[in-house]
């Protein structure tokens, strides 16, 4: 619930209930290559190891530990927020889709009476999948998905942040509806969700399929950057290959935009001296769309931590930054 590099994956979290070499609803947004802490071949990685018996648990840390403790006060803030006819707080049992290799952890399912919901921020309620002027009906059975958050709201959450999770949990039971109760600091915010067999036909099925076909041999999408390409090929193999004319128009655009790189960063380095030299010995300065902040910061020493890593001194240092300004 908190928001965390593969939460779902550490040796003591609470609400872990499925296994970690099948795909569970919380990571379906790495399938879906929209969670900015991991990628699909990350994820992939995890789940064949797990299959093979590789012990893939992480260490839990304070602030997942408080966000779990917070968990139900959230969950029956929301009930009252809410109005709804009961919450079940004790989920011991995992869901799985019908006929997909695919399985989730509910938080907890509320029980709601025909209550029609439409966008109330004094309420906290926000409909990310509709229009300012409708609303949607909840009835029933439904999710409700609890995250504790440093992260400042927003009128839609991001993907990553329970949406697939939600969209999938109710892929997987048949629910109509879902809320995400989303806590940041002491600001609860409600987003509400309707089933999407659209969604589901189209997007979900053949992505988790596709996926779930990897996972035996580990079979790598194509990588997503650098660091996924140096991942999946960590070594050499003293081998020559002859390149493609694809290559060879990668080669000419990386030569031609290294040089634009160049031009611009002295550009931009120049931009900076000037205005370090209009602002002096002044901490900040305005203009009429922005703010120019060259502040002092003092760093302590650091005590020697590995050989690679050696001690350092305390020193001072002006920090550079622009940011701009709200309008009124």
């Amino acid at each position: 619930m908190t928001d965390e590099k593969y939460p779902e994956h550490r040796s003591s979290a609470i609400g872990k209930l499925t296994p970690d070499f099948e795909v569970s609803c919380s990571v379906v947004c790495d399938v879906f290559n929209v969670n900015p802490y991991t990628n699909p071949n990350e994820r992939l990685k995890l789940c064949h190891d797990a299959m093979n018996g590789k012990d893939i648990s992480f260490e839990t840390n304070n602030a997942m530990d408080m966000g779990n403790r917070l968990e139900k006060a959230i969950a029956l803030a929301a009930f009252d927020r809410i109005g709804l006819l009961d919450i079940e707080l004790e989920v011991t049992e995992p869901v799985r889709h019908p006929s997909l290799i695919l399985n989730g952890s509910v938080d907890c399912y509320g029980v709601a009476d025909n209550l029609f919901i439409q966008r109330d921020v004094d309420k906290g309620f926000y409909l990310p999948e509709k229009a300012d002027d409708e609303g949607i009906k909840i009835n029933g059975k439904g999710i409700v998905e609890i995250k504790a958050t440093n992260a400042p709201h927003q009128e839609a959450p991001p993907l990553y942040r329970g949406v697939l999770q939600v969209k999938s949990l109710m892929a997987c039971t048949g629910l109509e509806w879902a809320v995400i109760a989303i806590l940041n600091g002491t600001d609860l915010r409600c987003y509400f969700y309707e089933r999407d067999l659209e969604w589901e036909e189209k997007d979900l099925e053949p992505k988790i399929k596709d996926f779930n076909k990897r996972i035996p041999h580990c079979d790598y999408y194509s990588p997503f950057d650098t660091q996924d390409a140096a991942r999946i090929n960590p070594v050499d193999n003293g081998e020559t290959t002859e390149l493609t004319k694809v290559a060879q128009t990668h080669i000419d655009n990386i030569q031609t935009w290294e040089v634009q790189a160049k031009e611009l960063n002295d550009l931009i380095q120049n931009s900076k001296t000037k205005l370090m030299e209009e602002l002096g010995e002044s901490q900040q300065g305005f203009s009429k769309t922005h703010k120019v902040i060259w502040k002092t910061v003092n760093y302590k020493a650091q005590p020697e931590k590995t050989k690679v890593t050696p001690a350092k001194d305390a020193y001072t240092q002006r920090r550079f930054s622009i940011k701009k300004l709200d309008k009124d």
